[in-house]
């Protein structure tokens, strides 16, 4: 089986620039990805072949990923000269600048050529900011198939109250050796198939908002992403049976959801509201259970609740009316973001002012979007239906497999998890199903249903 990540990466010439049917020009840094049985052990000839023997290598990992890689890389590369830092498991390391600037220090002072990421998400990330401080290309070996962050060309950084998407190098190669990933903890695998809900959403949202606010699409890189999600899951409700199948299939949507969003230097791609929803759940503190706060898993419980809201919404919407000119009256006159904050939400005042700067929308925009509802409604009403319906079916498939859909998992309370979803649009200037639902004017019908959904996963 031909993975979907290769199939992207062959359509690059070797500068890694890409003039796309799309209109664009991509480009990618990451140069090689090997995903199988005994990568690892491929390693010293892929360094032969990129570096002379006297290559300085400076490796991060933790003392979780050190057990679960880095000690066998260095024994593998111990004919190679490099150093190493390994990060406490506890607390959880954070991609915070003052970590990266402690990191940026330490490896420095040993002024390596190349930088080795071992470990999750958080390490590669931390990682690709060491290495464009140092002006050095970075490489990663993957420990767990949690997240889409390995093949990306940024890294989220995380601030007190925000959650901020920074340039990083992009990684030139990347290792994923089935034997590692399959011994990864259960929660980390779930991690990761639950950031790949997201796919449905974010595809779902681009296509709408290329219909409405004329967005620019890259149609090829949208789809491929939704189709590589469609694969790993459809292995993970074979997971019992398969485990390493599945594995494979999910590693592989999560590399190419990576390279997508490093290739058009934007998370939308892989990312849209419920994105911002987890985002906001980590930022706030709000999840008591530290054993279940990972990105994936906050991203997949977010999807599950905006699936209910989402699936009423849209059904709806072929019967829903609305008098064009008092729409226009109406957002027209609406208060400002800045004056319906609650003090809850206070802290991310910065944040919102930042996403929102210039781009209220004024009434021509307004005009404009809701004439492009009305012209396309049949479109977007078949779209959603088709991918909120897969939604649902992928939702049921990961409850069989115990995947946290309950607030108490997580020990996240009603009103903690409602909050986010009053303020999507100020929180993140991206277009998504919760503009359309403010701009027809279905809001409060719409936040009504999430209270209720909620309510019943509590």
């Amino acid at each position: 089986m031909r993975h979907y990540f290769q199939s992207y990466l062959d359509r690059y010439p070797k500068q890694g620039t890409l003039r796309c049917s799309c209109g664009g020009e991509h480009a990618l840094g990451t140069k090689k990805i090997l995903l199988g049985d005994g990568v690892l052990e491929e390693m010293p000839s892929v360094f032969r072949e990129h570096y002379r023997k006297d290559v300085k290598i400076w490796i991060l990992s933790d003392q979780n990923t050190e057990k679960a890689a880095a000690e066998q890389c260095k024994r593998i590369l111990s004919r190679f000269r490099f150093s190493s830092t390994v990060l406490p498991a506890v607390p959880r390391p954070r991609t915070s600048a003052e970590i990266i600037g402690c990191l940026c220090r330490i490896a420095g002072e040993y002024r390596p050529d190349l930088v080795l990421a071992v470990g999750g998400g958080t390490i590669s990330d931390i990682a690709k900011m060491v290495s464009l401080n140092l002006a050095v290309p970075n490489w990663c070996v993957l420990t767990a198939p949690s997240v889409d962050a390995y093949s990306s060309g940024t890294a989220a950084l995380k601030l007190k109250h925000r959650h901020k998407t920074e340039p990083a190098q992009p990684t030139e190669v990347i290792f994923a050796d089935l034997g590692v990933l399959e011994q990864a903890p259960e929660v980390l695998f779930l991690s990761g198939v639950g950031d790949l809900l997201a796919k449905y959403l974010s595809f779902m949202d681009w296509k709408i908002s290329a219909l409405i606010t004329e967005e620019h699409i890259c149609e090829d890189t949208a789809r491929m992403c939704l189709d590589s999600a469609r694969q790993a899951m459809n292995a993970v409700k074979s997971l019992s049976s398969a485990r390493r199948a599945a594995v494979q299939s999910l590693t592989d949507a999560l590399l190419l959801s990576g390279l997508a969003m490093q290739a058009l230097v934007s998370s939308r791609p892989a990312s849209s509201a419920e994105h911002t929803i987890a985002h906001f759940w980590e930022l706030a503190h709000t999840v008591g259970n530290p054993d279940l706060e990972l990105h994936g898993l906050l991203v997949g419980l977010s999807c599950s609740i905006l699936l209910a809201g989402y699936g009423e919404f849209y059904k709806n919407l072929r019967n829903w009316e609305y008098d064009l000119d008092n729409r226009l009256r109406i957002l027209s006159a609406e208060p400002s973001w800045e004056q319906t904050l609650i003090p809850a939400v206070e802290p991310f005042r910065e944040q919102m002012r930042d996403e929102m700067g210039e781009h209220l929308p004024g009434t021509e925009v307004y005009r404009t979007r809701l004439e492009n509802i009305q012209k396309h409604r049949g479109t977007i009403i078949g779209l959603s239906d088709s991918l909120l319906r897969e939604l649902q079916e992928a939702v049921e498939a990961l409850s069989e497999i115990s995947f946290p859909f309950s607030l108490s998992d997580y020990r996240l309370d009603v009103p903690q998890a409602l909050l986010p979803m009053r303020y999507i649009r100020p929180l993140r200037n991206r277009y998504s199903s919760f503009n359309l639902i403010h701009e027809v004017g279905a809001e409060a019908q719409v936040l009504e249903i999430l209270e209720r959904r909620v309510q019943s996963i509590r």
